[in-house]
């Protein structure tokens, strides 16, 4: 046993059992593919555990790549991080007075590192000894081969569109480009003010929230065939997720231009917020949105995802711009991360 886990267990006062069964260690990662200067976790669970009081966990690590941060468990007791030696990084911890040790599927730490470079290769992590110390102070060792990889990436350029200086969303248009949910045009040009698509609002939403793909390659709409070939995936996970019904006649119409209250009633199906069948908004033209969307524009209004345009209208029939439509996808995106 280390010296120094020996004198950390010296201080306890220590039942006794013994180890049933041979025990197993894992890595998980939190992100693979941390972007440079970003944190990401890596946990270490051991499996199988039988009165376990304390242990010491080593691991290997890429330095040309990545930097330590700190490592830290949630076991009772105290721990001793030690500074790594190169790639080289030990973990200690010890429970402490006369309490039973960890049984079963125990979190024996969660390490922090920062992605610092790239390579050509990825960035490997490896468990590759665990000293488990069991209440009577007797110790196995356990080699493992428990690895993983990452694989850092660069920071993309911020995004830079041409024809947004002053523009009231540009902060939001520049955000929703960096998340890769909109792009811009060849010409460098956003167009904040164009009107978008009953297309183009679908794909922005699948791609925001990276709907589950639907398994088929087409919809049922019968205007099958004028949906544009990159929307159709997006369209068919849409369809798939129930965020979008389509028309009465069973097409989904996707060069027309879409309006605020279809907008609204897409963003609520695909938020799944709870409707009140009878709610009405507060807008001042209340009584010029439809019946059946009505619900949809009370609770989207309730959870802070439309304002009116100007003097509380809500204006129903009027076409969405991109700069609004981005606006919107954001504000669904912070609620749903809540």
């Amino acid at each position: 046993m280390h010296l120094w886990l020996t004198l950390m267990l010296s201080f306890s006062l220590l039942p006794s059992l013994a180890y049933a069964e041979e025990a197993s260690f894992s890595l998980t990662v939190d992100n693979d593919s941390p972007a440079i200067g970003q944190t990401f976790q890596v946990t270490v669970t051991g499996d199988r555990l039988t009165d376990m009081y304390g242990y010491e966990i080593n691991l290997t690590f890429d330095t040309s790549q990545l930097r330590y941060v700190k490592a830290e468990t949630k076991v009772p007791g105290f721990s001793v991080p030690l500074e790594p030696k190169g790639g080289d990084l030990v973990f200690a911890h010890t429970k402490v007075g006369k309490v039973a040790g960890e049984s079963g599927k125990v979190i024996l730490a969660t390490i922090t590192f920062e992605a610092t470079g790239t390579s050509t290769e990825p960035a490997a992590v490896a468990l590759t000894e665990v000293e488990l110390v069991k209440s009577d102070l007797t110790a196995t060792n356990h080699v493992t081969n428990a690895k993983l990889s990452v694989t850092p990436v660069a920071k993309k350029p911020a995004v830079v569109f041409t024809d947004l200086d002053g523009h009231w969303a540009k902060q939001e248009i520049e955000r929703a480009a960096g998340l890769g949910f909109v792009n811009g045009y060849p010409d460098g040009t956003f167009r904040p003010q164009n009107a978008v698509t009953r297309a183009e609002f679908i794909a922005m939403i699948a791609r925001a929230m990276e709907l589950p793909p639907s398994g088929v390659a087409a919809t049922d709409f019968a205007d099958q065939e004028a949906i544009p070939d990159w929307a159709k995936p997006s369209i068919a996970e849409a369809q798939a997720a129930g965020v979008i019904t389509g028309y009465e006649d069973g097409t989904f119409r996707p060069h027309s231009l879409i309006n605020r209250t279809e907008m609204v009633a897409m963003v609520v199906r695909a938020l799944d917020l709870t409707l009140d069948e009878g709610a009405q908004p507060s807008f001042a033209d209340t009584d010029s949105i439809g019946a059946w969307a009505q619900p949809y524009v009370a609770a989207a209004a309730e959870a802070g995802l439309v304002n009116g345009r100007g003097n509380n209208q809500f204006v129903p029939a009027a076409n969405t711009t991109r700069a609004e439509a981005v606006v919107l996808i954001l504000r669904m995106l912070a609620l749903a991360s809540d």
